[in-house]
């Protein structure tokens, strides 16, 4: 559950459209119940999914002084459980395969869940239970442990993440007391325990009722039955009196701020922030423009300038981000390794100041209008979750009444032209601001019948799913093709996928193909690096190009009326690098920079050395795939253009195209654009990388120090079998189980039971010859020996002590066999699922066996392969945090420790 300031909200006003290809208007039917909620309905049948969304209109604004963050922990606390079912609110919804959460921001809370159709009524009964009868349910217990968890998750979002203090000192600042926005929306830790049993219970039955509130139902359902079932289990919920809602308060901040802050992070940062205007004023389009114009995207002014022209800045952006009662203008930019800060700051006033003399031009707000269409055009292919369709209507009905807006609101997109974007930046850039700089550390009453609620609706007969089975073909030259068709949208998803990644890095120069894939955007024999960028900005696209463990994928998503140019380009990319000299120099020192900037970050800092410790740090699968400072500092031009021409073949490349197209044309560009790529080399066969792990060892605790962190991260885990292993079903159900979703072991007991953390679970890293399962989460630094040891009995009860029960593997099961249609939503999701025929060499019908695979699995099949591989003995243990807060209590358990540095070398024994 997320809790963050403005993460997840709906920031609909950021993106339009032109001129829309095949795009329909929503369709939806609206209609309020007597007690006030409202209940908006949108038919999608191309899945059998639904989204149920719930948006009540309350946000931090909304509390009082001494009482913040209440919004936020009641985001929480309607998780656990209401009068007819006093449960996990996540155990029924993820045994029907559903997905959840909910997010709080300064204005609104909401709630949602994607399921299967015909789990419809089983969502509507317990999101309406929880609307009415939360608080028979809520006890101090409760309360105690979701205050824990919300502490926990501040620390997690801002103590301990980089700059993230700086971005509750720029909010204070921003909107100084005693404006509504003052407070972050995870409020603070003193208000948070201070918190009492009849706070909520005023919090709840002032804003938690229908006639506050509003629903979103979106998917696979028939109208008026949906009509019928809103009514029969909201109608009889109680309106509550009406809030009174202030129009617009704006920040009484006057004059210019500075603000000088340090934290544990490499780089400084400038973050200017102007204030402008609420969500729905005629300038909020003309200023979201211009913060395109300046930074998005590496043809942006700022980015362009800064990043890539003077090197001097590591990355920028903008953004206007407009609320409900007032909004604000921000300027961000992370200055670069060597760099001043105030040789920074004088390129952006300079920067700004151009806008004046060197204002806007037609092609610019061309670009960034196409940008925006294809992102709008990008998020009406979900039906739910953030920011998708039934979160849109929710979005509008609770902001401006109005629904319809979904369809109508794109016009003010449209009309914004070149005086309007001169207007606003003369208008709010001006010297009413504040600038932060973070610096690196120096040292009711129904007319219904009333329904029996303790009754759980059962499901309807479920829809059966089965995936589009994807063509093939392929072109002389060896290139494959796969090609899923999906015309719901005119969106086209294409990927060159290379089945090469840091395994076949040379074996001193880790991160070389990590490196050779971020280069390979940077300049062919035709297009320089800015072309590149400017040309896939100007189609409304960019490239997501990746490296991972035993793949490397070059990727993007555009209108179908322009997916020949974006094919076009890739394939002059991966055909035609010319490996300029100056982008070689810049890139590497980037990437320098960015590595030494993990050590900021505890949580990157265990991802990147755990494969080390299973594997060894200097192995194929065990190297930092981004690379290390020794191997960056040494690797040169020659070695990359080496990696390229060994790797980056048609032998090794698949195409895979879906969305808006067919097979037959995509050969025919195919052809056109890739037939005759081939690679001059006479090259051996490569040899297969060493996969070998560690042999096991007694259970071994790692210590990485870092002074001062506000948690501690944990990861404890072994090796298990690669992908292809006949066991790959039942594992995949064992790890679902112990820690694959909220409702799994791990989660319940170190967050739920024990508000340890704000998130424990487990994950399996797979691989062709070995891969990996990793339990762990962050957890509150005073209980680091706690949580260890609760981990490693998590892996004794899940070997044999206390084995899956029967409950629990029918729960995973239906989970994983329910939630199944939700990955093929959109095109880049059915591109993702595609990648991994290829990747792990799966026959192109696997995900038409898929089902019937995991229904196939028995109960004592995964209680035998957690006997046999789960391995509670044999754990490697990571800890990252303060190591002088919990050495002393880590030297308590039995288990062997060792002391890491960044590149996962042992520096020495722990205190024992």
């Amino acid at each position: 559950m997320t809790g963050n300031q403005g993460e997840n909200n709906v920031r609909f006003l950021t993106i339009t459209s032109l001129g829309m290809e095949k795009m329909t208007q929503i369709k939806f039917e609206k209609f309020t119940l007597p007690n006030g909620l409202d209940v908006v309905l949108h038919q999608d049948t191309s899945l059998p999914l639904v989204a149920v969304n719930v948006w009540y209109h309350v946000g931090s604004k909304d509390e009082e002084p001494g009482k913040t963050g209440f919004a936020h922990l009641f985001e929480h606390l309607m998780f656990e459980g209401s009068k007819n079912h006093n449960h996990e609110y996540f155990e029924p919804l993820q045994q029907a395969g559903a997905s959840l959460n909910g997010s709080t921001t300064t204005d609104r809370t909401n709630y949602w869940e994607t399921l299967p159709s015909n789990y419809l009524e089983l969502a509507l009964w317990l999101e309406s239970d929880r609307m009415g009868f939360l608080l028979e349910a809520v006890d101090q217990h409760k309360l105690d442990i979701q205050r824990e968890v919300v502490k926990n998750e501040r620390r997690q979002s801002y103590e301990n993440r980089p700059y993230g203090v700086g971005s509750l000192t720029l909010q204070a600042a921003v909107y100084p007391w005693p404006h509504p926005y003052h407070w972050p929306t995870i409020g603070s830790h003193e208000d948070l325990e201070a918190a009492t049993l009849e706070d909520v219970h005023e919090f709840f039955q002032r804003f938690y009722s229908p006639s506050n509130a509003s629903l979103a139902i979106a998917g696979d359902i028939e109208i008026n039955q949906v009509m019928d079932f809103a009514t029969k289990y909201f109608s009889e919920i109680p309106s509550a009196p009406a809030i009174a809602r202030a129009g617009q308060i704006d920040t009484p901040l006057q004059g210019a701020t500075r603000l000088t802050i340090h934290d544990k992070v490499l780089l400084p940062r400038i973050e200017t922030v102007w204030p402008t205007v609420k969500e729905f004023h005629p300038d909020e389009a003309p200023l979201t423009m211009l913060a395109s114009i300046l930074a998005h995207g590496k043809s942006s002014r700022l980015y362009r300038e800064l990043v890539y022209n003077q090197q001097c800045a590591q990355s920028v952006r903008a953004d206007n981000d407009s609320q409900e009662i007032a909004g604000d203008f921000t300027i961000q930019v992370t200055v670069a390794d060597g760099h001043q800060v105030e040789k920074v700051e004088e390129i952006i006033e300079y920067e700004l100041a151009k806008l004046a003399s060197n204002p806007p031009d037609r092609e610019e707000l061309k670009r960034v209008k196409k940008i925006l269409e294809a992102q709008y055009t990008n998020q009406m292919g979900r039906i739910g979750g953030f920011g998708g369709k039934a979160d849109l209507l929710n979005f509008f009905n609770i902001m401006t009444g109005d629904p319809e807006r979904i369809n109508t609101e794109l016009d003010r997109f449209l009309s914004v032209e070149l005086e309007d974007i001169y207007r606003v930046t003369e208008k709010y850039l001006g010297d009413r601001n504040v600038k932060l700089y973070t610096l690196p550390e120096p040292g009711r009453s129904s007319i219904y019948q009333p329904i029996d609620r303790s009754v759980q609706p059962v499901p309807s007969s479920p829809k059966l799913f089965v995936p589009q089975r994807p063509e093939s073909a392929k072109l002389a030259n060896g290139l494959n093709i796969l090609v899923q068709e999906n015309h719901k949208l005119p969106v086209v998803a294409l990927g060159i996928l290379f089945n090469t990644g840091s395994v076949n890095d040379p074996s001193l120069l880790p991160g070389a193909t990590s490196f050779t894939t971020s280069m390979l955007q940077e300049g062919t024999t035709t297009r320089t690096s800015k072309d590149i960028a400017d040309q896939f900005e100007f189609i409304g696209s960019q490239l997501s190009a990746h490296s991972g463990r035993e793949q490397t994928l070059f990727a993007c998503q555009t209108l179908t009326r322009d997916w020949t140019s974006s094919l076009e380009l890739i394939a002059d990319i991966i055909q035609n690098p010319s490996f300029p000299d100056a982008e070689f120099t810049r890139l590497q020192k980037e990437r320098l920079t960015s590595l030494r900037r993990i050590k900021d970050d505890p949580t990157a800092m265990a991802e990147r050395l755990i494969p080390g410790l299973f594997y060894g740090a200097t192995s194929p699968y065990g190297h930092p795939i981004f690379g290390t400072e020794p191997s960056l500092e040494s690797i040169s031009r020659e070695n990359l253009v080496n990696q390229f021409q060994q790797y980056f073949n048609p032998q090794k490349a698949t195409m895979i195209v879906v969305g808006d197209i067919t097979i037959e044309k995509v050969i025919e560009e195919a052809e056109r654009f890739l037939g005759d790529w081939t690679t001059n080399l006479d090259l051996p066969e490569n040899e297969e990388p060493d996969a070998t792990p560690f042999p096991y060892a007694p259970n071994t605790i790692y210590i990485l120090d870092k002074p001062g962190a506000a948690q501690s991260v944990i990861r404890a885990g072994h090796t298990i079998e690669g992908r292809n292993h006949p066991f790959y079903y039942p594992y995949t159900v064992l790890n679902h189980a112990f820690g694959g979703q909220f409702t799994a072991r791990l989660n319940m007991n170190l967050r739920q039971d024990k508000g340890y953390s704000y998130g424990y679970n487990s994950s399996i890293g797979w691989s062709n010859q070995s891969s990996i399962l990793v339990a762990g989460g962050s957890v509150q630094t005073a209980v680091t020996k706690e949580a260890v040891i609760e981990t490693l009995s998590e892996f004794r009860g899940i070997h044999r002590e206390r084995p899956i029960n029967a409950d629990e593997f029918i729960a995973a099961k239906s989970a994983l066999l329910r939630n199944f249609p939700s990955r093929f939503q959109t095109p880049q999701q059915i591109l993702d699922v595609i990648c991994q025929l290829v990747t792990f060499d799966l026959p192109v019908d696997y995900f038409q066996q898929y089902s019937s695979k995991i229904e196939a699995v028995t109960l004592p099949e995964v209680h035998k392969l957690a006997e046999s591989s789960i391995r509670p003995q044999n754990l490697t243990i990571l800890v990252v945090g303060d190591k002088n807060s919990f050495a002393k209590d880590l030297a308590q358990i039995d288990c062997a420790q060792e002391e890491i540095n960044f590149e996962g070398k042992v520096t020495g024994n722990s205190e024992k």
